[in-house]
């Protein structure tokens, strides 16, 4: 079972790791996933789709569809590293540890990564990337600033998981106050690629969605696993036993993460 850390308590060698399973993850495909298809998806379902459900965000399967799909990458970075302990690691934004090195994530130069993991002489490359760059950007504080301990607080106080009208306006719903306050947040406090919807090029992704689903796990052990609103017969979003695409795993399924092969530390 992978056990999730805070990159507070990773060592160097399992940053070196980490970032060495992503760069192969760029060419290779163990499960018949490479990391593009990652970037493909988060571009699909970054609105809704054609079937006028919104899966991803601004509903209430922003959770459990994130779940899901750092699950599988996680999943994927075991198999191309033939680790099977290799983990996705979590950013606590409120802490003093950074994920922004160029021993790690990739150190920032006037908004680019052109040095070190993540640059184009180690490797990364961009995926369909609306930023006409070579190099991976980051506007770091330029547009918001990170959640504090008490926002987070806040955020978590909330005992209603979601209700109607089940979207980004929507005030007594612990999904949204999460979404907008803490997730949408450090997506604007990175900026650069993290700020678009093929925000999954910058590595930086995986470990702000790992936090996102580490608190979802804390707020589900306070109030219930099964807690997810709604039940069923509501139009235009995921119920709780329909399906999520494209993985065609339904909320009730990822609920817990015992079942699913990983806790955090």
């Amino acid at each position: 079972m992978a056990v999730r850390k805070s990159i507070a308590a990773m060592t160097s060698a399992e940053k070196t790791a980490f970032a060495t399973a992503l760069r192969q993850l760029k060419s290779s495909s163990p499960n018949g996933r490479n990391y593009n298809w990652y970037i493909d998806q988060h571009i699909t379902f970054f609105n809704r789709t054609n079937d006028n459900i919104s899966h991803a965000h601004q509903s209430p399967s922003f959770f459990p569809w994130h779940r899901e799909y750092l699950r599988l990458l996680e999943l994927d970075l075991q198999a191309v590293s033939d680790d099977p302990d290799m983990f996705l690691p979590y950013w606590d934004w409120t802490g003093p540890a950074s994920p922004f090195t160029a021993d790690f994530c990739g150190a920032v130069t006037n908004g680019s990564v052109s040095r070190g993991n993540f640059s184009p002489s180690w490797g990364w490359s961009l995926y369909r990337s609306s930023i006409q760059t070579n190099f991976l950007q980051r506007r770091l504080g330029q547009a918001a600033s990170r959640p504090s301990v008490s926002t987070v607080n806040a955020v978590q106080s909330y005992t209603v998981y979601d209700q109607s009208p089940w979207n980004g306006g929507v005030s007594n719903s612990y999904r949204n106050r999460n979404e907008i306050e803490l997730h949408n947040r450090v997506h604007n406090y990175v900026g650069g690629h993290m700020g678009t919807r093929e925000a999954p090029n910058d590595p930086v992704f995986w470990l702000h969605h790992c936090n996102i689903d580490r608190l979802w796990w804390r707020w589900q052990q306070n109030r219930g696993v099964d807690t997810y609103q709604p039940r069923g017969n509501v139009g235009g979003v995921v119920d709780n036993t329909e399906t999520m695409q494209p993985f065609g795993r339904t909320p009730a399924s990822v609920r817990n993460i015992s079942d699913l092969g990983y806790s955090y530390s």
